[in-house]
């Protein structure tokens, strides 16, 4: 499980290292959703967004004064249409098209495990369709240590942005006021240094070289994507407790 991460949230910045431009028109729609939430009544919004409950902090949350994405905060995820490549918000947990109520949080729809991918009823109708990559410095677990559970934080020793494909799906509401993109991140086996400090999953790294066929998977055959998701850039992460 990959339950936050560490985010480059200088837009200007993300963009000239990916080398790739922000879609201006996704950010102006997040801009008014986080408009349209301060201004409805909370029980309103319950009722659009098909919550169990009144929410009691805020929807259409970014990454916080850190850089930290939690389940449920928007980040920055690239993706691509035919040859151009543009970054967009979206939710860090799958919220299902046509789905009339959220998913319950008991439930993992953050992290999606490769060996799921065409099994899982919120995976399948995405792989091989909408495809993302998103880009981070680090990401965090909880891991058992001197018999408590201790929150870790795991860097690739060599500072680079880790590129983690992702799948994503865009949810509308049944009145059209609320629409929105999410997106969950796909994990794997952890490197030795990883399983050695406790902890079972870890994004998969994708190596720069297929992030093209990665993104725009519709001439490829599973295959050929599976080739790619199993042959990651083999980093070796540093750790810090945090």
């Amino acid at each position: 499980m990959c339950f936050s991460i560490q985010a480059q949230t200088n837009l200007k910045v993300l963009s000239q290292k990916l080398n790739t431009p922000l879609n201006t028109k996704a950010y102006e729609s997040f801009r008014l959703l986080q408009e349209l939430e301060a201004s409805l009544d909370p029980q309103e919004l319950k009722k659009i967004l098909g919550l169990k409950r009144k929410p009691s902090s805020d929807i259409f949350k970014s990454a916080d004064k850190e850089g930290r994405i939690f389940p449920n905060y928007f980040a920055n995820v690239m993706t691509q249409e035919y040859e151009e490549r543009s970054i967009s918000p979206m939710r860090y947990r799958v919220r299902p098209r046509g789905s009339q109520e959220e998913i319950p949080t008991k439930f993992n729809v953050f992290n999606a495990r490769l060996d799921s991918l065409e099994k899982r009823q919120t995976w399948a109708p995405l792989f091989m369709k909408n495809h993302g990559v998103i880009a981070f410095e680090a990401f965090y677990e909880w891991v058992e240590r001197n018999g408590k559970k201790t929150l870790i934080k795991f860097l690739p020793q060599d500072g680079k942005l880790i590129l983690a494909p992702c799948l994503w799906d865009e949810w509308t509401s049944n009145d059209k006021q609320i629409s929105f993109k999410s997106f969950a991140i796909i994990t794997t086996d952890p490197p030795k240094e990883i399983e050695e400090m406790g902890h079972d999953r870890c994004p998969i790294f994708l190596k720069e070289e297929y992030l093209n066929d990665w993104l725009n998977p519709k001439g490829l055959s599973k295959n050929d994507t599976y080739e790619i998701l199993t042959h990651p850039y083999q980093e070796h992460y540093d750790y810090e407790w945090a």
